[in-house]
């Protein structure tokens, strides 16, 4: 069986094929596009709004089918989870083994999990983070990243910072078993400041907000020697041997002063980059001028909440879209040119929507944009307007079963995407 999507975007030509899938996942909203569809004994297909196409039933595809050698894999976070994560443990060691080649980039994202929300969603995050580290020190993957929002950040009890605190800690504590680089990404729910939605008294209470010293006390200080020029939340890691720069944003970036007992900002209310980031990452993350750049964070770009004109939301979607169409940038606060710069932006990948897409991005040169979905055992349906441009939401999700996991392994080939499902859903690829 074989099944072929293919599409045409008016701004930049590009393909996604899938091939022997099960699902097709694709980006919607894609401006004057044309849709070729060849298939040969494929089960039933629906189009949705913007150009998404999805299809179903191809033979030979059950993620249940891999058979996987015991050869070679020591799992160590195996008592941490129940018999159908090892399973599925050794079908992904087993489909990145076939996957990942010598010229790939590889990462686990893992996104999302608020772990705090619901007992399924505890459960099953402690099971995801074991997960993560037999994955990752199993196969070639080059690191592991998490997306933000680790917990709900609405611990408004006596002693509500601390206990913050320590589900984060309990995260790193886990993933400091792996033997890989590992990155934590600021997310808005990560300073505990939800606790005012809980408790309106604890609006920007230092006391219960957590600060950039804190926070790094808790995530990076466990990895170090992997946060290069770290500063709040933001940092960057070169990969030994694969010319490759992974920038790790905070789109959380809030002022963390303290006047009066009260934070100047929290996560809750400030979404984005202040002009220190900002200059940080033209400066210094993008110093390099001769490798492959990977950009990490927790903001979609198009979220329509939480923004101003201080954010510099707009600013970080047009830097990004100079440096990878390699034009001269200069809003009159922050310029660099690109023109002549010898890098290249591979993509970058996000949560923070509890959806999941892939977007060759027209408004931005057709820049790889990846959302990831949300790790949280919860099922709900796109919303607002998102349907339209392309989005989806991954179901069922149920605890007890592997269906309660998700997190992906996106292996960045040079003329592909291969993304190799954890849990819910299934492998697919985008070719450009």
């Amino acid at each position: 069986m074989k099944l072929i999507f293919v599409v045409w975007c008016k701004m930049a030509e590009w393909r996604i094929s899938v091939i022997n899938k099960r699902y097709i996942k694709t980006a919607g909203a894609i401006i004057s596009a044309a849709v070729l569809l060849v298939s040969a004994g494929c089960g039933s297909r629906n189009n949705v709004p913007g150009g998404s196409v999805q299809a179903e039933s191809i033979a030979g595809n059950d993620k249940g089918s891999t058979s996987v050698s015991t050869a070679d894999v020591t799992l160590t976070r195996d008592s941490e989870y129940p018999d159908y994560y090892e399973q599925e443990v050794r079908k992904t060691i087993q489909t990145l083994d076939d996957t990942i080649t010598g010229d790939s980039v590889s990462y686990i994202f893992i996104t999302d999990t608020h772990l705090d929300s619901n007992e399924a969603s505890t459960t099953a995050a402690y099971r995801m983070y074991n997960a993560v580290v037999d994955v990752a020190n199993n196969s070639d993957v080059d690191f592991v990243c998490v997306g933000g929002d680790i917990y709900d950040g609405r611990h408004a009890e006596e002693n509500g910072k601390a206990n913050a605190m320590q589900i984060i800690r309990n995260v790193a504590e886990i993933l400091s078993t792996c033997n890989k680089p590992v990155f934590f990404l600021h997310g808005n729910h990560d300073d505990n400041s939800f606790s005012a939605q809980v408790d309106g008294n604890l609006l920007y209470s230092a006391d219960y907000i957590i600060n950039k010293e804190e926070w790094y006390s808790v995530t990076m200080a466990y990895f170090p020697q992997y946060a290069t020029e770290y500063e709040h939340g933001y940092f960057y890691y070169d990969l030994p041997g694969k010319n490759v720069r992974v920038v790790c944003l905070n789109m959380s970036d809030s002022d963390d002063t303290v006047v009066n007992g009260e934070q100047n900002e929290m996560g809750m209310y400030f979404y984005g980059y202040k002009d220190k980031q900002i200059d940080w990452l033209l400066d210094k993350a993008f110093a390099r001028e001769d490798c492959r750049y990977l950009i990490m964070s927790h903001d979609a770009f198009d979220y329509p909440e939480g923004y101003n004109v201080s954010s510099n939301r707009d600013t970080l979607h047009d830097i990004l879209t100079a440096a990878y169409t390699h034009q001269n940038y200069n809003n009159g606060r922050f310029a660099k040119d690109f023109s002549l710069w010898n890098s290249n932006i591979v993509l970058y990948n996000c949560g923070h929507l509890h959806m999941e897409r892939v977007y060759m991005a027209p408004d931005m040169g057709g820049l790889p944009l990846i959302n990831t979905d949300k790790g949280k055992v919860a099922e709900h349906g796109v919303w607002g307007t998102f349907g339209s441009n392309g989005y989806w939401c991954q179901k069922p999700r149920t605890a007890g079963t592997i269906t309660e996991a998700l997190f992906d392994i996106v292996v960045s080939k040079p003329d592909e995407l291969d993304f190799v499902r954890f849990g819910a859903g299934d492998d697919w690829q985008v070719k450009y």
